[in-house]
């Protein structure tokens, strides 16, 4: 960059603006071409749309791509990768130790195995293979040396292996938060940023930015109570995961509860991908099973727990849909403690009116420190920063 030439940044939400699902995003800094996340919806059915890059005045293919920082292992942030990596053949993609031994498994079980020949699940395996093989492991808090700027990686919490990634030029500092959580829970800490950190910008994923108030039931507390009256009523539970991260998550904290008694000591029944997740994390000293923990469906009349896609009838389901992003009061905290001045919000869910929308600008612009102003990136868009 010439001496006195401000930095050109520019960004575009390919997937996971104004919603939930397929966040994958597009940061060009300076001659660097960068996608931060690369997923796809829960179902699998939404992919990034890559039109409004390829093409003047960005890139005239995907294999221009320079970098891909991969901030946490949930699907709606990795799905697309595995299709992403023969056609971005000459970028780097980064991601933790931790991330980058979760992604074969997430990545080898994007289909149900037992609807696929086996050819096609041993391709499926290859493919996993190569793209995690790909990977350049990064630990937080290491500089990575790259043209035009340097990106490093900071713990995000969420679930163990996230990071935020804070890129930086001669002129520029900027944050992507990524999928990050303000409070401890049963795998993580806190997000944590070093004491002297500043940055002029913040792509913040704000699931919680228009909600004021998170919806009775989504916080853990809540799904846990509902657990352990239908479990002390002499009821087995089926918690049904969608993703295998989320059933990692709550297996865990379910055998907590269970052995600090604040459950019934049942047997816990999990499938086979969720056991060999949880065979990963206990390579890389994340401990998940106990003892009453088993693999495959429980015996006839047995009151037990299950945790996975499917279970008997005669289970009660529930739906494991708790939330381990920062909530309302913590995101507008986060926000004006640094300070920065541009908040590109994305990963947001849906508002019920417009006011709700804009009441963290709204709120934020009460504050006499406040300078700043926000974007709520849409999904297309382009916005220089």
């Amino acid at each position: 960059m010439k001496r006195g030439k401000k930095s050109d940044v520019r960004f575009v939400a390919l997937g996971g603006g104004q919603e939930v699902g397929a966040s994958c995003y597009f940061l060009q800094i300076n001659d660097a071409y960068i996608l931060l996340d690369c997923g796809k919806s829960p179902t699998g059915s939404y992919f990034p749309d890559f039109r409004t890059i390829l093409k003047p005045p960005f890139l005239e293919c995907l294999n221009q791509i320079n970098q891909i920082f991969i901030s946490h292992s949930h699907f709606d942030h990795i799905g697309a990768l595995r299709d992403l990596t023969a056609q971005c053949r000459n970028a780097g993609i980064y991601a933790t130790p931790i991330t980058k031994a979760l992604l074969f498994h997430i990545l080898w079980n994007l289909r149900d195995r037992h609807d696929v020949s086996e050819n096609r699940q041993e391709r499926d395996e290859i493919l996993a293979d190569t793209t995690v093989r790909s990977i350049i492991e990064t630990g937080y808090c290491r500089e990575i040396p790259l043209p035009g700027y340097t990106a490093t990686f900071y713990e995000a919490g969420h679930i163990p292996g996230a990071a935020m990634v804070y890129f930086q030029t001669k002129d520029r500092r900027i944050l992507y938060t990524g999928d990050f959580s303000c409070r401890a829970s049963a795998l993580t800490s806190p997000y944590i940023l070093p004491d002297t950190i500043t940055f002029d910008t913040v792509i913040i994923c704000g699931l919680h930015a228009k909600h004021p108030h998170i919806r009775r039931g989504r916080d853990p507390q809540s799904q846990l109570a509902f657990i352990k009256q239908k479990l002390e009523r002499g009821y087995s539970v089926h918690l049904e995961t969608v993703q295998l991260t989320k059933g990692w998550e709550i297996l865990h904290t379910m055998n907590e509860e269970m052995w600090n008694n604040h459950l019934p000591l049942l047997p816990v029944y999990i499938d086979h991908s969720l056991c060999l997740l949880a065979e990963e994390m206990e390579r890389m000293h994340i401990p998940v099973r106990r003892s009453w923990n088993y693999v495959g469906p429980p015996p006839r009349g047995e009151q037990a727990v299950v945790i996975g896609r499917f279970a008997p009838s005669r289970f009660i389901p529930v739906k494991v849909d708790f939330s381990l992003h920062p909530t309302y009061r913590e995101l507008a905290d986060f926000i004006e403690k640094y300070n920065p001045k541009t908040v590109v919000l994305v990963h947001t869910g849906t508002a019920d009116t417009q006011s709700k929308a804009n009441c963290l600008e709204m709120e934020l612009m009460t504050k006499p420190s406040w300078t700043g102003h926000f974007i709520y990136a849409e999904t297309g868009e382009i916005y220089s920063l």
